[in-house]
């Protein structure tokens, strides 16, 4: 896989947005496949000192200098040393660093890691985002959020728009940015934006046509004076008509 496409669903959103951001930077910039990105040694500096220090104080700028190294890592992950493998897997504590030949790669949060520390070390607004990001992307999915189910491939993925989750997750997060406005506003952004656009534009459903409406209708009972509550109605009727641009049962 060249080492900045996306896979054909979504990777989180988080992450995929940064990727795309930073793409045409890199390639401009040169940047070598054998060289390890200077941020994951930022990153590392920057978690070190936080272990060191006493008392509690926000994971928030180890949490996003993680992140803003995600990207550039990916990216240059398949044509490293095993040493420099090696040596970024060392550095990158807190986040999953795994490379497949032929394969495209993956770098992202161990968010145990991080809820763990959470609970030792950080603030209120630490914990509760740890609590509502481990609920949206947890570790077990992948590079997936927690509405999507991945396929065998691991690459493509369908949304899960039956039942309550998408709602679920969704007041979750407006939760969090409502008691913390001032922690986490890019990441809790993304979260949101993210189940806004699967909810709006989604067409690969998991689910048959029936639980597709039911659970885009639980949606809008739960939340029914959103700007977006319009559109998903209509989406509900060009369902229940057969005119809908889903795919119910969906292999991406």
């Amino acid at each position: 896989m060249p080492p900045f496409s996306i896979p054909a669903f979504r990777r989180s959103p988080i992450l995929s947005a940064v990727a795309l951001l930073l793409a045409p930077f890199l390639l401009v910039a040169g940047l070598h496949a054998d060289e390890i990105p200077d941020s994951v040694a930022e990153y590392s500096s920057t978690l070190s000192n936080l272990m060191k220090s006493h008392g509690r104080e926000s994971l928030e700028p180890v949490f996003e200098a993680g992140m803003k190294t995600t990207a550039r890592l990916q990216a240059v992950l398949p044509s490293l040393t095993e040493a420099q493998y090696q040596q970024v897997q060392h550095e990158m504590q807190g986040f999953v660093v795994v490379r497949h030949l032929g394969e495209h790669s993956l770098v992202r949060p161990n968010v145990s890691f991080f809820k763990s520390l959470a609970k030792k070390k950080g603030t209120k607004a630490d914990r509760a985002f740890f609590d509502i990001y481990e609920q949206t992307e947890p570790d077990g999915n992948g590079e997936f959020p927690a509405y999507v189910r991945a396929e065998p491939n691991r690459e493509t993925g369908c949304t899960m728009f039956a039942g309550k989750k998408l709602g679920d997750l969704y007041r979750g997060w407006l939760t969090f940015r409502t008691a913390n406005p001032d922690a986490y506003a890019n990441e809790a952004q993304g979260e949101t934006d993210a189940i806004e656009n699967e909810l709006e534009s989604g067409i690969c459903s998991c689910d048959s046509a029936d639980a597709t409406a039911t659970g885009l209708q639980s949606f809008v009972d739960t939340f029914p004076n959103l700007p977006m509550t319009p559109k998903i109605k209509a989406r509900i009727a060009t369902i229940r008509s057969g005119t809908s641009s889903f795919r119910f049962d969906c292999k991406a």
